[in-house]
């Protein structure tokens, strides 16, 4: 079986074409087939299908475009040509890349490459003409869409690439003649490519046709005038003086070069046929705008052990290698070698300089008088240079070029910044995508990869390029590895780096190097930073971990960070690559066990104290234990109001959820305890249930284990918030009981009351009203007495949340007034903005829509930092009003928004109410089918949370949506559904249900 798509997409077999005659069919078969192998998301077929605007059930549309496609492949091809599977949301195609025409060219492609490196001209140019012949028109012909179209772009690009390299060989080997008309077509069709139109200037001219070579420079610069408004680039610009200079150096080596002696040099390493990636590095490195912005192009690339520096380079370099005839020299610093000695600028000049034909005698000793001979040499001379492996400036400065004319290429561990005037660059990891491209080829054409495991892998490997060749080549010569079990190896964090290997070659290796070039105090620092159990660091908390002061722990994380030994993603924080982290783990056991306890117990006291700062900050009404630090951090960040502490909070929220779980399972007993309590408030308001769960579940154990009654309580307390939150309420109600059997024996009151509100919630949520308000009733009684002002504000709102949702509004209003006045009187304002949202809500459910508008704009104005949920219960409840005032569209547009926050942090009732409200609104809109989809979406949503009234308000909704369509039995069933719900909860509801009920039943017998 073949499977073509240079071209329009055709499937043959046994030299038959066999049509596809739909073209989603063709497009999805595309997609699957530019990854061979590899399992393609669900998600990203139907976003390039659909161009990430998918119809309705478009999910079910792929699943036939798939089975018909699968049943064609079955129709015609032998067993095992080609197999089409889903697996864990995604589909694969499995065929041998050999079958498919675009896979073909690629390696018909490095196969020419490696030759044309080799030497072996004629091979190569041979293996580009068999690769040109794959192509029968435009690629993916006949299909649309942006992701269609990006492609072919790709595609055709690369076409024009494998053209560009087999001209430029052609042009080397004198033939010129037969490549104008070639390269004239390829203009027309590519007229805004200059290096085409370079190509044709240097063949005409080479041919003899220099009043030609002239003319296409002026079209050219024409075109690019007219129709873009651009001039032509310096390269192109350069070469059309050139050639009206009648350039000598222009004509071909047998005429120019060979016939004065030795041909140019060349030592450029061959370029790997693996390199994957870096496109947007490459284009930026040979842009004009790079290389014609410096007088003196001086490029330099560092990056962390591993990350592919020497091969970035020697990939480079041999993309710009037609640009510098004069020789490409490579020069390997020995800057980060094991065994060899670091090469000194004295010892590279004479290297270089014999290179350039320089004989031994004629090379000065004295350093300064080599460079100014190295200078003098290359200032007749277009070369470029690479030096690899650079220990720092110092080893360099003396060996860049003095005049324009020349490219050098420096690649170093260490960040340049003593080299003035050069283009930096700093190479990170490849992408998802390119490590697991990287892996495919490292692994070899013949080697077919679990798709559903290289995800694994590649993450496993940090996305290094270096760990990814080293475990593909293990891949390669271990056909009995499977992917699975590779993934299931580097899974064991104790032995990832020693699997990471090929041979002799480890990864450890790599990282070995870094290490033992730093100084003592910075290898201790590094070996501290792999105590840390965070992801991320600040000077403040390395000044911490260090015991030194913030000057001091600032200069050894720029130490480290010029090494390249962590990374700095965002200003001021740092963080570890995955491996490099092992390696600095891996290397504890040579440091005292008493100072890493020394190290982290300061760590987890400054972690406690500024926590502690930012909590009080921020929620100054809540009750807390005390908490006490064996000594206070020497230097701390600067919090000093609400704001900052939010900031500070959110920030770290991920390490201190870290540091609280190692401290959980290593003994640090006290902070396991006090952490959780001091987050659970903030955890609380920005909806980070399962965080909460986690954490005070465990902070429950090391109460326990401190014999702290009133901690285990406090912990149990916030334990069942959380539980709530996640609408897991029979476990919520459970561990508040246990709670509450403390507070009451300890003669807690403050404890008793904020357990009964808690219990409110829950039999609220459950739609237990009458038991709810008991509990806040109780709540309300015992924060009376205590004058707890705050609390009782909290109360009332609960209260009048219960009347509200039983109908009693004026109820509900006396309260939410109560509210306010208090508030008011004691500056609060975000508790000021919640009742004006809640008075909002009472008068819409009284028809008062402009007057509930009024409360939502004034809630809206007040802006203390609030959290996620309350601002979507903000957006959720205008868009309510906006809807009732037919104004839809920004209804809808703030439904949206609300929908989208409830569903980032996972509360699922609101959610529910979210999509019955945005059901509502089409509803309103006479948009009823529509209508009907979110009331089905939202009865989904509430699946396990246990709220019966939402259930029974959305059935009772839906009903009237089914009437509307004319399908009259399916609104009698819900609407009797909703009406036993509405009865079973005693609500008013009940009655207007069963008079519509009945009206219905009346209409349908006349």
């Amino acid at each position: 079986m073949e499977f073509r798509i240079l071209g329009p997409v055709e499937l043959w077999s046994r030299e038959q074409r066999h049509d596809l005659d739909w073209a989603r069919e063709r497009l999805v078969l595309a997609i699957l087939l530019m990854t061979p192998g590899r399992a393609v998301p669900i998600r990203s077929i139907i976003g390039r299908v659909w161009d990430d605007n998918p119809p309705g059930k478009a999910r079910a549309r792929l699943q036939s475009s798939i089975a018909r496609l699968r049943g064609r492949l079955q129709e015609i091809g032998d067993v095992g040509d080609a197999r089409l599977r889903g697996i864990s949301g995604a589909y694969i195609l499995e065929t041998d890349v050999e079958n498919i025409d675009y896979h073909r060219f690629r390696r018909l492609r490095a196969e020419a490459r490696a030759s044309a490196d080799a030497g072996e001209t004629d091979h190569a140019i041979g293996l580009y003409h068999e690769a040109a012949k794959l192509w029968r028109g435009e690629p993916l012909a006949g299909l649309h869409g942006t992701w269609a179209e990006t492609t072919r772009a790709n595609l055709e690009n690369e076409m024009l690439g494998s053209t560009m390299e087999r001209v430029t060989l052609q042009h080397g080997v004198g033939e010129h003649t037969r490549l104008i008309a070639e390269l004239s077509e390829l203009v027309t069709r590519f007229p805004f490519d200059e290096r085409l139109v370079e190509l044709l200037m240097r063949t005409l001219y080479v041919s003899g046709r220099q009043a030609d070579a002239l003319a296409a420079y002026r079209q050219a610069q024409g075109r690019l005038n007219d129709q873009v408004g651009t001039e032509a680039g310096p390269a192109l610009q350069e070469l059309h003086q050139r050639i009206l200079l009648h350039d000598p150096t222009l004509l071909p080596e047998t005429r120019a070069r060979k016939t004065a002696g030795n041909p140019p040099p060349n030592d450029l390493p061959r370029d790997i046929p693996t390199f994957t990636g870096r496109t947007a590095e490459l284009a930026r490195l040979t842009s004009a705008e790079v290389l014609g912005a410096m007088a003196v192009p001086v490029l330099a690339v560092d990056g962390m052990p591993g990350v592919g520096k020497t091969a970035f380079a020697v990939h480079l370099a041999h993309l710009l290698t037609d640009r510098y005839p004069d020789g490409r020299l490579f020069l390997d610093l020995h800057g980060h070698s094991a065994h060899r000695q670091t090469v000194d600028p004295a010892a590279a000049l004479d290297r270089l300089l014999r290179h350039l034909g320089v004989p031994g005698e004629g090379i000065p000793e004295d350093l300064d008088a080599r460079a100014a001979l190295w200078r003098k040499e290359l200032a007749r001379r277009k070369v470029l240079i690479v030096l690899d492996n650079a220990a720092g400036h110092e080893q360099i400065s003396h060996l860049l070029p003095g005049v324009p004319g020349c490219l050098v290429i420096v690649t170093s561990r260490r960040r340049l910044a003593g080299l003035d005037g050069v283009e930096s660059l700093s190479l990170d990891v490849l992408p998802a995508e390119d490590s697991a491209t990287l892996l495919d080829r490292a692994a070899g054409t013949r080697r077919v990869l679990e798709s559903e495991h290289v995800a694994a892998v590649t993450r496993l490997c940090g996305h290094l390029p270096l760990a990814l060749q080293l475990v593909g080549s293990r891949l390669r010569h271990r056909p009995a590895l499977s992917v699975a079990d590779l993934a299931e190896r580097l899974g064991r964090d104790d032995q990832r780096l020693t699997e990471i290997r090929a041979e002799s070659r480890h990864i450890i290796a790599a990282f070995r190097l870094s290490y033992e070039e730093l100084a003592e105090n910075q290898r201790r620092a590094f070996v501290w930073l792999g105590y840390h159990p965070g992801l991320e660091f600040t000077a403040h908390s390395s000044a911490a971990l260090f015991g030194l002061p913030l000057a001091d722990a600032e200069q050894l994380l720029d130490d480290l960070l010029d090494q390249h030994l962590i990374a700095e993603p965002r200003p001021g924080r740092y963080r570890f690559h995955d491996l490099i982290r092992d390696y600095a783990v891996s290397l504890s056991g040579e440091r005292p066990e008493s100072e890493r306890t020394d190290a982290l117990h300061r760590l987890f006291d400054y972690y406690l104290f500024v926590t502690d700062r930012a909590d009080r900050l921020l929620y100054q009404h809540r009750r807390r234990i005390p908490v006490e630090v064996k000594a206070p951090p020497r230097t701390s960040p600067a919090l000093a109001t609400a704001d900052q502490a939010g900031r500070w909070l959110s920030t770290e929220l991920e390490n201190l959820l870290r540091l609280t779980l190692h401290a959980s399972d290593n003994g640090w007993t006290r902070h396991a305890a006090l952490l959780p309590h001091i987050l659970s408030r903030h955890l609380s308001l920005w909806r980070h249930a399962a965080d909460a769960i986690r954490v005070h579940t465990r902070a429950i154990n090391a109460w326990q284990l401190l014999g702290d009654r009133p901690g285990v309580a406090r912990a149990m307390t916030d334990l069942s918030e959380a539980l709530w939150r996640t609408g897991r309420l029979d476990e919520c109600l459970d561990v508040a009981a246990q709670a509450l059997r403390i507070q009451q024996a300890l003669g807690d009151e403050q404890g008793v009351a904020e357990v009964f509100g808690q219990c409110g919630l829950a039999h609220w949520h459950r739609s237990e009203f009458d038991l709810a308000m008991g509990c806040f009733e109780q709540a309300l009684k015992i924060k009376r007495g205590l004058n707890d002002r705050y609390g009782m504000a909290l109360s009332l709102n609960q209260i009048a949340g219960v009347a509200h949702d039983t109908g009693d509004y004026r109820a509900a209003s006396d309260r939410l007034r109560e509210v306010l006045a208090l508030h008011e009187e004691d500056g609060n304002l975000h508790g000021h903005r919640v009742v004006l949202n809640n008075l909002g809500e009472v008068e819409a459910r009284r028809g008062q829509y402009t007057s509930a508008l009024s409360y939502y704009e004034r809630a809206a104005a007040i802006v203390p930092e609030t959290s996620p949920k309350d601002t979507a219960t903000l957006l959720h409840n205008t868009a309510n009003v906006l809807q009732h005032l037919d104004r839809y569209g920004e209804a809808l547009e703030r439904y949206k928004n609300a929908l989208r926050i409830y569903r980032e942090i996972g509360d699922r009732r609101c959610e529910a109410q979210t999509l019955n409200s945005i059901g509502d609104a089409h509803q309103r809109a006479r948009r009823h089918q529509t209508a009907l989809e979110f009331y089905d979406r939202a009865l989904q949503a509430i699946q396990g949370i246990g709220d019966v009234h939402l259930e029974a308000e959305v059935m009772d909704h839906m009903g009237l949506s089914f009437k509307h369509v004319g399908d009259q039995a399916q609104a009698q069933r819900v609407w009797q559904h909703a009406l036993e719900l509405y009865d079973h909860l005693g609500l008013a509801e009940a009655h207007r249900l069963r008079m519509r009920l009945q009206g219905l039943s009346e209409a349908a017998d006349s």
